[in-house]
This record gives structure tokens, sequence and C-alpha cells, in this order.
């Protein structure tokens, strides 16, 4: 199934489940936007939620977010990567270097959760 017809069979998907089919489009793909019942309005086709902001603090608020979403998921990533080492490693002192890292990013990513708005 190409790009296209997936999308479209998400679209119709989503619209039988009870969504609704917006106005508005993805500013990345120019998909229709879709909310659901929940109320959370979402893209099909890039598999992501979709926020609307009205005025600066929303804006900053909206991008705030989004930014610390991004940075937790790059510090979960390279936790990923760092335990990968973790398992390759064969030297007391690489073991030592490596888990000195992580405990860097697990600190990080726990002061990054508690300052999620």
């Amino acid at each position: 199934m190409s790009e296209r017809e997936t999308s479209i069979k998400k679209m119709s998907d989503l619209l039988r489940s009870g969504a609704t089919m917006l106005s508005q489009y993805c500013p990345d793909c120019k998909t229709p936007l879709f909310r659901l019942p929940s109320g959370e309005t979402i893209c099909p086709s890039c598999n992501r939620r979709v926020v609307f902001a009205k005025g600066t603090e929303v804006e900053k608020t909206a991008t705030e977010a989004e930014s610390v979403s991004q940075l937790e998921e790059t510090l979960l990533l390279k936790v990923t990567s760092m335990k990968a080492l973790m398992v390759k490693a064969e030297s007391p002192e690489e073991i030592e270097k490596i888990t000195r890292a992580l405990a860097a990013l697990y600190d990080l990513l726990e002061k990054v959760r508690k300052s999620k708005p």
C-alpha cells in the first residue's frame, strides 16, 4: 500500500471511530487535521498531536512543552545508546565511565520531567 493509500485509510478509520475532520491542515504535510472524541487534534499522516496556540503566552507555552518533550526523547535515546555500550564494556574503567554518564543522563531526565509545564 502506498503512503497516500495508508494515509487515506487512517483518515477513514478516524472518521469511523468518531473523529471530526477539521478545515485546518498540518503545517508540515498539508494533510487535513482531525479532532478525536477526546478533544485532542492529530495529523493522521505525521502520526502526531497538533496544538493550536492563541496569543503570545500560549504560543510560548506550547513551544516550551514541545521542546521539553523533544529533549526527553533525546535523553531516552542516549540512555538506550549508553546501555548498549555498557553491554559491550569489559574494563572496570570503561564500565565506571559509562555508569557516570548514565547517572548524569538520568539526573537530567528527572529534572526535565519535573520542569514539564
